[in-house]
């Protein structure tokens, strides 16, 4: 049974990069993904404890075979898809077309995409 325990940001990245592994990793291999893609520069103990919070949470498991290796149990779309649901909720109550016209009008997308984010959402209202 998993738990439903939200994740604070630093447990958040540290799943993205187990998630990301796409298989058994290890914490060296975490703190790895943390340096190189996100700049993160944590260290090993505090690493070791992100993963121990994500096994207490229900997040991650982990096997010793020699070193120990931590693979996910929890799904990372069904994981991304209630907080998407949740952020729907507090931020837009549930309104579709109101998060895509938000979405629109962020300037991290082209003109294009906003263009058909905007079509979405007046489709939706």
């Amino acid at each position: 049974m998993y738990k439903r325990s939200e994740l604070s940001e630093c447990e958040l990245v540290t799943m993205k990069c187990v998630w990301d592994a796409q298989g058994p990793v290890t914490c060296r291999e975490v703190i790895a993904e943390l340096r190189t893609v996100y700049g993160l520069e944590y260290k090993d103990t505090t690493v070791y404890t992100f993963l121990k919070i994500l096994k207490q949470k229900g997040f991650i498991d982990s096997y010793r075979k020699g070193i120990t290796f931590y693979q996910p149990i929890r799904d990372e779309v069904e994981y991304r898809e209630g907080q998407i649901r949740k952020m729907l909720d507090f931020w837009f109550k549930n309104s579709t077309g109101d998060m895509l016209a938000a979405l629109s009008q962020m300037p991290e997308f082209t003109k294009e995409e906003r263009e058909i984010l905007q079509k979405i959402a007046a489709k939706k209202e």
